[in-house]
């Protein structure tokens, strides 16, 4: 006799009958997984006892679908919500899914992959109009609109946000949180104008006493003057951050004494650029993003310190001793090592920038030329490059053009014209472009063509008469500017002047 099934299926019955569903109703308070369904069944497998047996199934009242054992309709089948869940069963609601992702970022601002997820969560949120008023909320939207492997859009939509929810009596701190991030991601799209005129707008507002609150929004506005080569007035406001005490706020100092690097290299001032840099890399506990800054940054000052000391002292300084460039050469391949692991980022491709340039210094042509066709292949993928990542298109394709051949040279010299155009429709040309134009002018004579090498050097000397020499690609106003002039004067014996 085969044995009969559990009890807590059966139940014995004195007479047989036909299977029939039976649909038993409940509340609507209560969860649809307690929705019985009495199913009887003749028993002639079990013996032949005659008995008839009541399965105890269950009919989901969301999905409709009749199930034995348990069911959900939250299991990889069923997905939809539904009002009579119970209050135990139900997730956060939506305004309270926005404060818990806020409290994660607020507590920890993390910038990797967990980040990038709580981010689309909270953007997604937020275009949905859930903004609660509170303080927390903005500090997280500050924080959130920081993570720099998001889209510049995305963090624009939440730093507008926490703009719109900041209210009148919101801390002065806060106000300057807010009004330094917006002119941050205003500088990263290339608005220059709008990211300096914000911080002019709100300084006056805030009371002299509190004037030593302000030095984050002083170092936005001297990074806005140095990218519209303005280095008298990016000085200026450089100057007006004089911290009290240092305790508490070393990143701040960190960005201020970079800054000022910066605003020197700009001026050509190498060596008094080369002791804020220094001092930059001895800072312990550097997060990874301001290492690869300030490694990639030293490495091409490296390279300008490199051809300035060889010019001072062209009779004492040995032809292969090049230690600084070694040096760097050091530095940016054990970085590049760990980076190329995780795949491309901004932190790959300025180590791969700067490493690029450091081995055409050192002759290493084959090395460059593997390193700049890695990272033009990196910005090809790009659908939306901030201003950083702009300049450093163009000069990939500079470094691309000086280890081609002559045609493959010309290609990229053209290119490099045409994305600067692209990139700064509204800019007159400046100083790079008519650095393009005298190695073009250099090509052409080389290709045999003279017209068109006498037209590229009336272009560059239009170019150079209303410019003064720029440094922000390395070696521009220094090296490559000085080999070409010297080239095409012993070449052609034409009067070239910058």
């Amino acid at each position: 006799m085969v044995a009969p099934p559990p009890m807590s299926y059966l139940s014995a019955k004195l007479r047989n009958q036909s299977t029939t569903v039976q649909v038993a109703n409940h509340p609507p308070n209560m969860s649809p997984i307690n929705s019985n369904i009495t199913k009887p069944a003749t028993m002639s497998n079990y013996g032949g006892t005659g008995f008839s047996v009541e399965r105890l199934y269950r009919k989901c009242s969301l999905c409709n679908k009749v199930y034995l054992r348990k069911h959900t309709c939250w299991g990889s089948r069923h997905r939809r919500a539904h009002p009579q869940l119970s209050t135990r069963r139900s997730l956060p609601s939506p305004a309270s899914q926005f404060q818990l992702l806020c409290d994660a970022l607020l507590r920890n601002p993390i910038f990797g992959i967990e980040a990038q997820k709580i981010l689309g969560d909270l953007d997604a949120l937020v275009s949905r109009g859930i903004q609660p008023n509170r303080v927390d909320i903005v500090q997280s939207l500050v924080a959130a609109s920081r993570i720099k492997t998001s889209t510049i859009g995305t963090r624009e939509r939440l730093i507008r946000s926490a703009q719109v929810l900041l209210g009148e009596h919101a801390t002065l701190q806060l106000q300057i949180e807010v009004v330094q991030q917006r002119s941050i991601l205003m500088r990263l799209k290339g608005d220059i104008d709008g990211s300096a005129r914000i911080i002019e707008e709100f300084l006056p507002r805030v009371p002299p006493a509190y004037a030593d609150m302000l030095g984050a929004l002083y170092i936005s506005q001297a990074k806005n003057f140095a990218y519209k080569f303005s280095f008298t007035e990016a000085h200026h406001a450089a100057k007006k951050y004089a911290p009290i005490r240092i305790e508490g706020q070393p990143g701040l100092l960190w960005d201020h004494i970079h800054c000022v690097g910066r605003i020197l290299r700009g001026q050509g001032r190498f060596e008094e650029a080369r002791q804020c840099f220094e001092l930059c890399l001895k800072t312990p506990e550097l997060t990874e993003s301001r290492r690869l800054v300030i490694l990639s940054t030293t490495a091409d000052l490296y390279c300008e310190l490199d051809y300035q000391n060889r010019q001072l002292c062209m009779e004492t300084v040995e032809p292969g001793s090049k230690p600084l460039l070694h040096l760097a050469k050091n530095w940016l391949t054990t970085e590049l090592q760990g980076l190329q692991r995780r795949g491309p980022s901004k932190g790959n491709r300025r180590v791969l920038l700067s490493l690029s340039e450091v081995e055409i210094r050192l002759g290493c042509y084959d090395n460059a030329r593997r390193y700049v066709g890695q990272v033009l292949g990196m910005f090809s993928s790009l659908t939306a490059p901030d201003i950083v990542d702009r300049l450093g298109h163009v000069r990939a394709l500079v470094v691309a053009a000086r280890v081609s051949s002559l045609e493959g040279a010309e290609m990229f010299w053209i290119a490099a014209l045409f994305w600067n155009r692209l990139y700064n429709p509204s800019e007159a040309e400046v100083f790079t472009c008519g650095v393009i134009y005298m190695y073009l002018c250099l090509v052409r004579h080389k290709l045999g063509d003279n017209g068109g090498s006498r037209e590229y050097l009336e272009r560059a000397q239009g170019v150079f008469r209303t410019r003064e020499r720029q440094f922000l690609i390395p070696g521009v106003g220094t090296y490559l500017v000085d080999f070409v002039v010297n080239e095409i004067q012993t070449l052609t014996g034409w009067n070239c002047r910058v």
